[in-house]
């Protein structure tokens, strides 16, 4: 402003008029600057306007020549903060009015567990009716220019939300009661509690209240796993239990985040057992589809755990003991807001029993089920895991973790069996998965509000398969087929990120971050002593990404953002769009839509022989005959919610190219690593009611995925392995404390179970329908609780195919199949004390 003035000032000064003025030239010596300018003003004829007693204060020293009495005056005065104005003929000399800075009143903090202490990640908050994001920390921060009071409503699933006024203030923290405290119901009058499920907020993105976890049917482990196959659009038919399958997503294409770091499918056989301790989960996202750039690396979903923090101030243990496993976590307070937590997990006995698992042996040369050879098995399985992790809060709002997980899996059995009067199967066959991952991570809450979040991650995945088989004709002494098969197979995944979030203004906030990653992938496979593959492959890339959380008034947010990768592997750059819409159409509507580009730079291909039999194996993209994956996603939703019911409704589409199949079929003369691509549609249907202190729900999905590989003779997209057209799931919770009742049902039409090898075959589709219901008592209601159940699972004892688990084995005239029943009835029991 100062520069306009005084540009204006010398127009006004080389004005004809005053270009005619004459020279003066000023001797004073330590002499009032008032003074000096009357003198100016009477010997110039000059009109003058100013305070004399403000300008008696300056001193000036001068004997200098001007080219005009205004030039003396700008410069005699411009030393000392004054500007000159001309009105009319008066010049009006006054202090500099300093622009004010328009002041920002900032409220900044964390949102916490009342009780303990703990952070909770990612939780809601609106201030002055905008929804303002949070982080992992559950830190947040929003700038106002208006008001230094702000009227605050936050909220977290299974506590009650706060609903409150604020004044500006940095370092808060925002405390939420949970609904539970250990065993004990809490009721804070009027007060509301958000529960089991958030859906429809924001496009492709559910939250879920793992507390709810452990009052559904299961093994008293509070499985999470549970509650995820009970939720809309993941696939629970055929007890997928090695990988999510995520609206229409490929085995490998989905990504499970513990704390930073990727845990891989265990084998888990049967749902006995989650990858990951349910114990140390805190806060549950699955991110469906349409993700905004944070999240890369994968074409499919994701669902992202945070795990508890521990608590500093006291000692406590939960310990879990059921007719299939021990789990147990120790909490150990160490010194001011640090915490060590220790989890362990192991089956103490054989897992399973003849009845627990049966191997139906079909011949398959007719169509005659008299033929079925039912063969008891008893398979050996250990399965163990420990987590240890250690949690500091520094400051205000400052987290420090480390967290160190390993994990091993086993399963194994024998099959000696006849398979009529002439010939006998003789099968051994084991799978052998190690996992070990660890994340270190700090996060800095900066004066402003502003965060940082730093992590190191690692994790490995070795799975080891072996397979010996033999049919034999005892009496001549014969072998029909014999396959004697070695598999290995590691991948690494390494690194290293940070992720940023500054509040730009109240409408306006940016995430950025930037990572390395590398993988590298090991696979070695052999037959009969005789090496078929040693190969070792990297793939080594960086990431940035940025994207822009917009306020657009009081109703709506947009975020438009960017991620770009670099691979070094492939001396290739990627770009990957994405934008997503929220519109708050009224009190109770909200509509959702969502589009984003994802890349996936390592795939898990599958392998698949001419009878149909698939596995899968980890590789590197090389843009040679493995392609790096690239998907586009599509998300329209609605969302409907009054205090006790919400209604749901989600459609998507996502396309995806650069899927890998690797292909041996003697029969047709094809040997190939096959390329192809998947569609994948639908909607999700999801309804939900509270009443008093229950809670149902019922979820509805229908969808189509369909593929296309360059090897199809009918050139045309046919059903994938994955597709299944309809399922229903619906879950009963009933609150009498200290009593509590559940049951779940899940239905659901069926995948390809004999899907064509090179051309369509209009195959079967075998349903799949599970009832499991389950009793909790909880007792001991003081300083140790505890607790007991019983589950019963698949209560009307349906036979369901666990489609993991199946097996053509050629003979020399037909096939044999060999498959695993799904979880038949089996009742559990389970006791519980924690302190």
């Amino acid at each position: 402003m100062i520069l306009s003035r005084n540009f204006i000032l010398f127009l006004l000064f080389i004005s004809p008029a005053i270009l005619q003025a004459q020279e003066i030239h000023l001797n004073y010596s330590n002499t009032s600057l008032n003074k000096i300018l009357i003198d100016i003003r009477d010997s110039n004829d000059l009109h003058l306007s100013f305070d004399d007693k403000l300008l008696s204060k300056y001193k000036v020293t001068v004997d200098k020549t001007f080219p005009s009495p205004e030039t003396a005056i700008l410069q005699l005065i411009r030393p000392h903060g004054l500007t000159v104005e001309k009105d009319k003929d008066v010049f009006v000399i006054y202090k500099n009015r300093k622009q004010k800075r328009k002041k920002q009143f900032l409220l900044a903090g964390q949102i916490k567990d009342a009780t303990n202490g703990e952070p909770l990640p990612y939780s809601y908050i609106i201030i002055n009716d905008k929804t303002i994001p949070t982080d992992v920390k559950g830190s947040f921060s929003y700038l106002s220019e208006t008001d230094s009071i702000f009227t605050v409503k936050a909220s977290h699933l299974g506590y009650y939300i706060l609903d409150t006024t604020m004044n500006a203030v940095s370092g808060l923290d925002v405390l939420l009661y949970p609904s539970s405290i250990g065993l004990s119901e809490v009721v804070i009058k009027n007060k509301k509690i958000e529960r089991s499920t958030q859906i429809g907020d924001k496009p492709g993105l559910m939250k879920l209240n793992h507390k709810v976890a452990h009052f559904l049917p299961g093994y008293g482990d509070n499985s999470v796993f549970n509650l995820l196959r009970l939720m809309p659009g993941i696939v629970a038919s055929g007890e997928q239990t090695n990988d999510l399958l995520i609206w229409g997503s490929y085995a490998g294409q989905s990504q499970v985040l513990f704390d930073g770091f990727t845990i891989y499918g265990l084998k888990n056989f049967n749902d006995n057992i989650s990858a990951f301790n349910p114990l140390l989960a805190k806060d549950i996202e699955i991110l469906k589809g349409g993700y905004d750039a944070r999240f890369g690396e994968k074409v499919g979903g994701i669902v992202n755990i945070t795990g508890k923090t521990g608590n500093p101030e006291k000692f406590g243990f939960t310990i879990n003991v059921n007719n299939m496993t021990l789990n147990t976590l120790f909490e150990i307070p160490l010194f001011k807001k640090a915490s060590l937590q220790i989890a362990f997990r192991h089956t103490y006995y054989n897992l399973y029993n003849p009845d627990d698992m049966n191997f139906l042996i079909r011949q398959n040369n007719d169509a005659d089920t008299t033929n079925d050879i039912d063969v008891n098995i008893v398979p050996d399985y250990v399965f163990r895991d420990l987590n240890i992790k250690y949690s500091q809060q520094f400051g205000e709002n400052d987290l420090f973790y480390i967290i160190l997980y390993g994990a091993n899996d086993k399963f194994q059995y024998t099959i000696d069996d006849s398979l009529g009067p002439y010939r006998r199967l003789y099968k051994s066959a084991t799978e052998l998965n190690t996992q070990s991952g660890g994340t270190a991570f700090y996060g800095k809450t900066w004066r402003n509000g502003n965060t940082s979040n730093f992590d190191i991650s690692y994790s490995k995945l070795d799975a080891q398969y072996t397979d010996d088989l033999q049919i034999r004709f005892p009496v001549i002494d014969s072998v029909d087929r014999r396959v004697d098969k070695r598999s290995q197979n590691v991948l690494t995944e390494f690194k290293i990120k940070a992720d940023n979030r500054f509040s730009l203004s109240r409408s306006h906030t940016l995430e950025w971050g930037a990572g390395i990653i590398s993988n590298t992938v090991t696979l070695v496979e052999d037959t009969f002593a005789v090496s078929l593959v040693n190969i070792s492959e990297n793939a080594s890339r960086y990431f940035i990404y940025a994207q822009d959380y917009m306020a657009l008034g009081n109703k709506t947010v947009l975020k438009a953002g960017l991620r770009y990768t670099h691979a070094f592997n492939l001396q290739k750059v990627y770009f990957e769009p994405r934008i997503s819409l929220s519109v708050q159409a009224t009190q109770a509507i909200k509509i959702n839509a969502a589009w984003g580009i994802y890349n996936q730079y390592f795939t898990q291909s599958s392998v698949v022989d001419e009878l149909g039999n698939y596995r899968y194996i980890w590789t590197i993209c090389n843009n040679e005959d493995i392609p790096v994956l690239q998907a586009q996603h599509y998300v329209l939703s609605g969302s409907f919610q009054k205090e006790h019911f919400v209604f749901s409704l989600e459609g998507y589409y996502k396309f995806t190219e650069g899927i890998t199949r690797y292909i041996n079929f003697p029969k047709y003369h094809i040997e190939a690593i096959a390329t192809g691509k998947s569609r994948s549609y639908g909607m999700d249907v999801f309804l939900q009611g509270n009443f008093k202190n229950h809670s149902a729900w019922i979820s509805y999905s229908l969808s189509k995925t369909e593929e296309f590989f360059n090897y199809f003779i009918e050139r045309d997209y046919r059903r994938s392995p994955y597709d299944q057209r309809h399922e229903v799931k619906v879950a009963l919770l009933l609150n009498f404390d200290p009593f509590y009742f559940s049951t779940n049902y899940v239905f659901g039409s069926g995948f390809p179970f004999k899907p064509g090898v090179v051309q369509s075959d209009p195959s079967e589709d075998f349903t799949y329908s599970r009832l499991d219901a389950s009793f909790i008592y909880k007792f001991l209601d003081r300083k140790l609780k505890g607790e007991a159940g019983i589950s019963v699972l698949n209560v009307l004892n349906r036979q369901n195919i666990k489609y993991t688990n199946f097996e053509r084995i050629p003979t020399s005239n037909n096939s044999i199949s060999i498959y695993a029943e799904a979880i038949p009835f089996t009742p559990t029991l389970y006791l519980k004390f924690a302190l």
